[in-house]
């Protein structure tokens, strides 16, 4: 058994390389043509440059001053990855991409005709271009935009050249350095040095566009905690240069704007308050010095008297500064309101915010989280927060999506598989928007809960200074009471002199807060720097042509070669004598050529007789021999004829070919016999046997099948035609029946019990597979003693030998 399987796996194999010889001209073309397109599609691909800048965040503050600087201002001090992940979404807007358009001159793109293939520029160098599009007037006689339309200007001779606007049918002869203007564009060209005899063109970008251009040719990478690297594609290496560093530019730009905001705020507030103080401070130094002027009051006050009113002067200082810190907390709650959390102020006027500070931590911890959870909610793919749950939603959705994209290339979107996993990530996305959603509840809750205890704590620090500020105008009532004892005119140098001193109090306090946030100002530094500048791109990133081609090669033979394997796997013809040993086991006598090759085909016949005295048993008197085929139109008629003609000359016996095919005799127009007295008549009437039988030559005799008959096969079942096979045993060596096709009519089958040897004719490229299985159940069902294939009208090939090799099963 073991031998037999080798055997097997070797004609499988070498069935392999036979369909491969005898495709050897389809693979070749179908692997130069697919070849020759792909040369030709990577020659006209444009080349990609890439540049990239990388950027660091620095984790702290570096300054001599930092301690001034508010926490609540470090807004990106901070650059963990999720930070990280937040200024990639930052990068990635429109808003700051457009921003980097507005510092660039990149809305017009330059080619040149070269070598069939229209090269990208970053300029041109011997010509200046200016385009002005109106795309509004385009759009209301044509259909479409200007926008990215090439204008091709081709030059004529030193003053002019040809401008075409494809997009416009518009061709018109025009001057170097002359405005060409109309209701549609309006274009410069501006002739530097001398022009090549090729084709320039150029055209504007749509500037809506452009910002998702660039977006998607920009990928921004995270290379560690405080490491983040731009990278851009170009069809033109230097504008990638331009494009990803003035992003970088930006961005850094953006961050430091973003930390000294708030300073310059602060400052603009405090100046402010100066003037108004400076102003104050002056009209009361001029009113102490025009009343002691005017009254002559430079004088002291007794000691007593002194120590009241320096208490006065101080309770009143501290109901104005009560008054300022209950202004702020008033101003701290509206601001808060809007959505504000700036304690800079109640720190500067000594409010003490103990009670808050964890409550606005937490705040500001909330407001983090929010922000994370909805830039989660628009990136569910991506885990950005440090929840367990959500990442196992996350895992499981991109492990789904693989699972999708394994199905969506095996089978089409409406297999029940692929609608399925379809539905699972559907469900996965639901389930991970509804757990951001109801975080962001949550969080939004705790949020307004929190917000709602600051507010009460605010509130309990205000009634405190009011009460505060109750208690210290009531002594003020009273000392003052005390102080009408004094004289009027002292009481008012005294009181004029309490009002500068607090104003200048007031105005030195705002001074030292100026000079702080100043020095905050000056002391902030950037924690975005550009670690690694663009560099322009010497050599493409891509397309790698070579890798294509060889790529596009080595596709083309295999589907060269899985086309001629799929087409012979399809193929249900009957082709070679291999699909018969693949199909049968039931012996090959020899393959014939087409009748047309005259001495090609008489060789085969002799070697097919040559095969036949193998089985033909040697104790008979009359060896039988049946030729059938499975459906009309194989060659059996054809085959039979010729097979008893080389028996006859051959062995010198006597032969007797019979057209037993009663339903569509054609064996008499083989032989140039007579057709009108035959089989039906003799097996229906009187005549004699020897009166239709027709002489062919000395050792051949041909008996024709005659009329066509209403029941044919009732006629090969009678009596007298059995007596009739008998009788004609007797008489010849060999008789060979041409039968109705066996495979859809009875009348074969019935001779099967007359016949030593059964010859299937099989035609090459005509013949069904499924026949074989037939003849292979016949074979089974009926125990034919021996039977054997003839393949005919193979094609002539001078190199093969017919007929030969093919004895295998003889005898069996």
């Amino acid at each position: 058994m073991q031998n037999i399987q080798i055997e097997e796996d070797e004609i499988d194999l070498s069935q392999l390389f036979s369909t491969l010889k005898k495709n050897f001209f389809t693979i070749v073309f179908i692997t130069l043509f697919i070849t020759s397109l792909v040369v030709v599609y990577s020659y006209f691909l444009p080349p990609i440059y890439s540049s990239d800048v990388k950027i660091s965040f620095s984790n702290e503050e570096k300054s001599s001053m930092s301690s001034l600087i508010p926490n609540a201002l470090a807004d990106f001090t901070a650059t963990t990855e999720k930070k990280l992940e937040t200024v990639k979404l930052t990068l990635e807007t429109r808003k700051f991409i457009n921003s980097v358009i507005k510092e660039l001159d990149i809305n017009q793109r330059y080619f040149i005709e070269h070598n069939y293939r229209k090269d990208e520029l970053y300029a041109f160098d011997n010509l200046e271009v200016s385009l002005n599009i109106h795309d509004d007037n385009f759009k209301e006689k044509y259909d479409g935009t200007l926008y990215d339309k090439l204008f091709t200007i081709k030059p004529i001779d030193k003053k002019h050249f040809l401008l075409s606007v494809d997009a416009m049918e518009y061709n018109r002869t025009c001057s170097y350095n002359k405005l060409v203007s109309n209701a549609y564009f309006s274009i410069k060209v501006i002739k530097k040095s001398y022009l090549e005899d090729t084709n320039y063109y150029i055209s504007q970008s749509n500037p809506q566009l452009l910002a998702d251009h660039i977006l998607e040719n920009m990928k921004t990478t995270i290379l560690s905690d405080n490491v983040l690297q731009i990278t851009y594609t170009d069809t033109v290496a230097k504008r990638a240069k331009e494009i990803v560093q003035e992003i970088a530019n930006q961005f850094r730009e953006f961050t430091l704007v973003k930390k000294t905001s708030e300073l310059k705020k602060r400052l603009i507030f405090i100046n402010g308050q100066i003037g108004i103080i400076e102003n104050q401070l002056q009209g009361e130094g001029k009113n102490l010095k025009e009343y002691q002027k005017k009254h002559k009051t430079f004088f002291t006050i007794e000691t007593n008297n002194k120590m009241i009113l320096e208490k006065l002067a101080e309770k009143k200082e501290m109901i104005e500064t009560l008054k300022l810190q209950l202004k702020e907390l008033n101003d701290f709650q509206k601001s808060f309101k809007k959505g504000n959390l700036n304690t800079v102020s109640l720190l500067n006027n000594g409010i003490n915010i103990s009670s808050i500070e964890p409550l606005i931590e937490r705040f500001h911890a909330i407001d983090i989280e929010l922000e994370d959870m909805r830039i989660q909610a628009k990136n569910i793919e991506k885990s950005l927060t440090k929840r367990p749950q959500l990442e196992q939603l996350i895992q499981r959705l991109h492990k789904e999506k693989d699972t999708l994209e394994e199905l969506n290339f095996n089978f089409t979107p409406t297999h029940p598989q692929v609608v399925k996993t379809n539905n699972t990530i559907i469900e996965i996305e639901n389930d991970i928007r509804s757990y951001i959603q109801t975080d962001l509840n949550r969080l939004r809750k705790s949020k307004s809960s929190i917000k709602t205890k600051i507010i009460a704590n605010i509130n309990t620090t205000k009634k405190s200074i009011e009460h505060k500020l109750n208690i210290f105008k009531h002594d003020i009532q009273n000392e003052n009471a005390l102080m009408q004892t004094l004289p009027e005119k002292s009481l008012t140098v005294q009181e004029l002199k309490r009002k500068f001193t607090l104003s200048e109090n007031i105005y030195t306090f705002l001074l030292q807060k100026k000079m702080e946030t100043q020095m905050s100002l000056a002391s902030v530094i950037e924690n975005t720097q550009i670690i690694e500048s663009a560099r322009e791109g010497l050599k493409p990133i891509k397309p790698n042509k070579k890798l294509i081609v060889i790529v596009g090669f080595i596709t083309s033979l295999i589907l060269a070669i899985f086309y001629v394997f799929l087409k012979s796997m399809l193929d249900t013809k009957i082709r070679n004598e291999a699909n018969i040993k693949e199909l049968t086991d039931a012996p090959l006598y020899g393959s014939l050529p087409n009748k047309k090759h005259k001495r090609f085909f008489e060789e085969a016949m002799r070697v097919i007789r040559t095969n036949l005295q193998f089985i033909i048993p040697k104790d008979k008197q009359c060896i039988s021999i049946l030729v059938s085929s499975t459906v009309p139109g194989e060659g059996k008629t054809t085959v039979i004829a010729n097979l008893a003609h080389i028996i006859a000359q051959s062995n010198q016996k006597r032969v007797l070919i019979m057209d037993l095919d009663l339903r569509k005799p054609r064996l008499y127009q083989e032989l140039n016999k007579s057709n009108k007295l035959g089989m039906t008549q003799y097996l229906t009437g009187d005549f004699e046997l020897e009166s239709c039988i027709q002489e062919v030559n000395e050792h051949l005799d041909f008996f024709p099948a005659g009329a066509i008959p209403p029941n044919p096969s009732e006629l090969l079942m009678s009596e007298k035609f059995d007596k009739t096979i008998k009788k004609l045993f007797l008489t010849y060596d060999y008789i060979l029946f041409d039968t109705s096709p066996i495979g859809s009519i009875i009348d074969a089958k019935i001779l099967l019990p007359y016949s030593d040897i059964v010859l299937l004719v099989v035609r090459a490229n005509v013949a069904e597979k499924g026949f074989i299985e037939h003849f292979n159940n016949l074979r089974k069902e009926t125990e034919i003693q021996s039977s054997g294939i003839i393949l005919n009208d193979v094609k002539h090939d001078k190199s093969s030998s017919y007929g030969y090799g093919y004895g295998y099963g003889y005898g069996v």
